[in-house]
């Protein structure tokens, strides 16, 4: 099984935009006891690169379309700050699923949001989707299993 990537989102002005994304009229059978309040991340890419000075590039991740697609539209539109907390699961030795991660974004904002539909005949078997990819003002990091932590501002100054 794979490691499960739920997110809570919360904006400056609309506040939890992340509230009943994992219920059923927000994403059908897909819900998820105990998530009600986060949405579902089914990819998530990062990076950081340093040549003489540390480079911070936009967090993207995967979503369903779900009941914050307009919401987030919304956020977009009107550039409003948010923060947001992915939530890393994995499963434990005992079988169970076990938050082991989190990854912080604070004073974010949206750089890009692309709704994906899938040709209903050709990809027939695939779910609407949005790629959505944010910047920020700073990300911490939390290995809740192993007790280390670190963090990281994105500064646009040059040295």
């Amino acid at each position: 099984m794979s490691n499960l990537i739920y997110a809570s989102i919360n904006g400056k002005r609309q506040g939890l935009i992340s509230a009943g994304c994992s219920s059923l009229d927000s994403i059908g059978n897909r819900c998820q006891a105990g998530h009600e309040n986060q949405v579902q991340v089914l990819g998530l890419n990062h990076s950081i690169s340093r040549e003489q000075n540390v480079s911070h590039h936009p967090v993207h991740f995967i979503k369903p379309i779900d009941k914050s697609s307009p919401l987030l539209g919304v956020a977009i539109t009107e550039n409003e700050p948010i923060d947001i907390i992915f939530y890393f699961y994995r499963v434990n030795p005992a079988g169970q699923l076990e938050l082991y991660y989190e990854v912080k974004l604070t004073d974010a904002t949206l750089v890009d949001i692309t709704c994906i539909y899938p040709h209903s005949i050709d990809e027939g078997d695939k779910m609407p989707f949005e790629k959505v990819q944010v910047k920020y003002k700073s990300i911490s990091w939390s290995h809740k299993s192993a007790g280390t932590s670190g963090y990281s501002i994105w500064d646009d100054r040059v040295y």
